[in-house]
């Protein structure tokens, strides 16, 4: 971005916010503040540091499941080439806070914070829900803590920037869920997104005579001819719950977004009943019936997966156990199946950084970190390196803090040599440091990325620039 008429380019400030270094009169340069991030020919400008606006509101899910961790991003506009590397990832120019009835904890918690929700505990025999957390997840920007920082020009520096969340007690279990967005007919004729309902809200249903309520007994089983008479009905919800899923299934070009615990009314082709069946048991052909008691064939399905997980709604509605989701008739209840959301996941890794000097030097790395969830076993550290054969690199890890510049403060490895294969980490914070061993002459120019892999998931964010000459 180019800097404007209102930013105080002074180097002091800079100085501050990339080093935390209070003294204005301090010795600076612009190739100090660069941190030797920038390539050694390319000019360095106050505008790499630079910011226009830190961005209204936080990244992430709304919904955050109970003992479960996201990432919260705290999100720039116009920001330069060297903003993130040696502004946003340093923790003491972010503030994070919560309100409301959170109960969470913060990592990382740079701009970036994975934020781990606590365990919500059920009494009086409450049912799953009752006890939800409310409130906003909290974040603000202001180089080293100060008003008067380099980016003070930027709107809403040094202003708490927010996301209401709700923290979603989970019981155990993934429940029978539409996907968020997925509009629901009212009795009165209007079509809300599902996630949009309120407790008492009159919803369209299917009049199904003879079945079994749920409370009563198993009504999986429950069977109804296909010339039985199907009229609209309503039915009242009575409770409404937030959830993840990590797949849906599309039917028929987006007439329903599902997940495959959700049972649904179907009918198979030749078949002259109708039973309660899951989408993955569905066929091409066979039949699902819509809001008028019609039958509709069904022309497409296909299941979407995504790791991260879906944002999902779950419904209860009453006296009838069933409702019209966006299309069809659907039932209240799913799977209890124990939900396997979330899965071994890589976050936060540091980005980007470059080691240059001179050939014969020996360079240590600032102490760089990445965080893991839901592993298993052991970590495998991995160094894919292009020329640069004049530079060896090996590797200091610790499970506790920086391993520091002889790599073995906190327990650490020392600095060993890749691939580090039998790394002892499966969750939580991995911290690290790299040593480049430069010749006193050969080819010293090249790049390395840096690869972490558990349970068969890598995270490959990590490039390093090498830049001996």
């Amino acid at each position: 971005m180019a800097t404007n008429s209102k930013q105080n380019l002074s180097l002091g400030k800079l100085r501050r916010a990339v080093d935390g270094n209070n003294s204005y009169t301090a010795p600076m340069s612009m190739s100090k503040a660069s941190g030797s991030a920038a390539t050694p020919t390319a000019p360095v400008k106050m505008s790499d540091f630079s910011i226009s606006a830190v961005d209204e509101g936080l990244g992430g899910f709304t919904y955050l499941w109970e003992q479960t961790a996201e990432d919260y991003q705290v999100e720039f506009s116009d920001s330069g080439s060297l903003f993130n590397q040696r502004i946003a990832t340093r923790t003491e120019n972010l503030s994070w806070s919560f309100d409301g009835t959170l109960d969470v904890s913060f990592g990382g918690a740079d701009y970036i914070a994975e934020v781990t929700a606590g365990t919500i505990t059920n009494t009086d025999g409450a049912i799953a829900g009752t006890f939800n957390q409310s409130g906003s997840i909290k974040a603000k920007f202001a180089e080293d803590g100060q008003s008067d920082g380099f980016n003070d020009h930027a709107t809403r520096y040094n202003t708490n920037v927010s996301k209401s969340i709700e923290i979603v007690d989970t019981y155990g279990g993934v429940p029978s869920c539409l996907l968020f967005g997925s509009p629901v007919s009212k009795s009165d004729g209007s079509v809300v997104n599902v996630e949009d309902l309120n407790i008492g809200d009159e919803i369209l249903s299917v009049s199904l005579q003879g079945s079994t309520d749920e409370s009563s007994g198993d009504w999986k089983n429950d069977t109804f001819n296909q010339s039985g008479s199907f009229t609209e009905h309503s039915s009242s919800v009575k409770r409404v719950m937030y959830e993840f899923s990590q797949h849906y299934y599309n039917i028929n070009s987006g007439s329903e977004l599902i997940t495959g615990e959700h049972h649904m009314l179907y009918r198979q082709a030749g078949n002259e009943n109708w039973t309660w069946k899951t989408a993955p048991n569905f066929q091409v052909g066979d039949y699902l019936m819509d809001k008028q008691g019609n039958e509709v064939v069904i022309s497409s399905i296909y299941q979407h997966i995504d790791p991260d997980g879906y944002e999902v709604v779950q419904l209860d509605v009453e006296p009838d156990d069933f409702y019209i989701g966006q299309t069809f008739l659907v039932h209240n209840k799913g799977s209890d199946s124990e939900p396997s959301y979330p899965s071994t996941k890589w976050t936060n890794a540091p980005g980007d950084f470059t080691m240059a000097g001179s050939f014969g030097d020996t360079l240590i790395s600032d102490p760089k970190t990445i965080q893991l969830a839901n592993g298993s076993g052991n970590t495998a550290i991995t160094n894919d390196q292009t020329s640069a054969g004049a530079v060896t690199l090996t590797i200091a890890l610790s499970t506790s803090g920086d391993p520091g510049t002889s790599g073995t403060d906190n327990s650490g490895t020392g600095y060993v040599s890749f691939p580090k294969n039998d790394m002892s980490f499966t969750t939580g914070t991995l911290y690290w440091r790299i040593k480049a061993v430069v010749a006193g002459s050969g080819d010293g120019t090249g790049s390395s990325t840096i690869s972490f892999t558990n349970n068969g998931v890598t995270n490959s964010d990590v490039d390093i620039t090498l830049n001996f000459t």
